[in-house]
């Protein structure tokens, strides 16, 4: 057999298994409140297609987002559809996979435009066997978050069991997760709750700008991995709207002017309280 296959029969869209086309074409409209996938599935193969006429296949899209955990999976009998999808349950990079696949049993399975490598030979499919791969599509569930003001609504400072060490920091999840020593968060406590500008500048800048720049030479590795998380949203819709260039490069210039040059409000800072005349 000269043909390489990922399915033990014919599947169309896996090389030249099958003859004939299966390209979906998909728009996606991103709603407040509800993202709506609508489209048509674009199948040409007279074998796949007497069998969803026959009701003994369907088509399926299959919806998968990693951030929030959302996998669902939609059959239809029409070439046309719509799917509604509530739009907290989707955010980042979300998934849209397109099959057929045989919903009865189907004896001696032949597929007409199979390559001639698979002549004569029959298979029996049961339910949920693939018949047809139309592939993966991938878009971006952008949310805005305005509600973001403060840093502590994407990053988090939080004790780490060793007494003493390094600070680790953590970008994979919603918020960036800055692990420190427990000698140092009790020192760190200290100054949780000053309103002052002063301190809070000086933690800003020993804390919050390295952490943040760790966290960010860690998207732009891996941007497609880290753009589902909230924090990367967060950054480079603040980054956009200061017209920002986002990009490796200028990492440093992004984190300082969204943190609006903590070095330099801690130096100012530290100078102020130096220069503060004693009582």
């Amino acid at each position: 057999m000269n043909i390489t296959s990922h399915y033990p029969w014919p599947v169309l869209g896996d090389g030249d298994a099958i003859s004939g086309t299966y390209s979906p074409i998909v728009e996606v409209n991103l709603g407040p409140d509800t993202i709506v996938i609508r489209g048509n599935f674009n199948l040409d193969n007279k074998t796949i297609q007497d069998l969803i006429d026959s009701k003994q296949a369907k088509y399926v899209l299959q919806i998968t987002c990693i951030a929030t955990h959302f996998r669902r999976c939609h059959l239809f009998t029409d070439s046309q559809f719509e799917v509604s999808v509530p739009a907290v349950d989707l955010r980042g990079v979300v998934s849209l996979g397109y099959f057929a696949v045989a919903t009865k049993d189907i004896p001696d399975y032949a597929n007409n435009m199979a390559h001639s490598d698979y002549e004569g030979a029959t298979v029996n499919l049961f339910p949920g066997d693939i018949l047809a791969d139309g592939g993966l599509e991938k878009f971006d569930a952008k949310k805005r978050y305005a509600g973001t003001r403060n840093i502590s609504d994407f990053l988090e400072v939080v004790r780490d069991p060793h007494l003493s060490g390094p600070m680790t920091v953590e970008p994979n999840q919603d918020k960036i997760i800055v692990r420190l020593p427990s000698i140092d968060y009790d020192k760190l406590a200290i100054f949780t709750g000053s309103k002052t500008e002063k301190l809070n500048s000086i933690i800003q800048s020993g804390v919050a700008f390295p952490a943040i720049l760790i966290a960010m030479q860690y998207a732009f590795e891996a941007p497609e991995y880290h753009q589902q998380f909230m924090w990367f949203s967060v950054l480079k819709e603040r980054a956009e709207k200061a017209n920002i260039e986002w990009s490796k490069e200028n990492i440093s210039n992004i984190v300082q002017t969204i943190l609006k040059r903590p070095v330099e409000r801690m130096l100012s800072g530290l100078k102020e309280m130096i220069d503060e005349p004693e009582d």
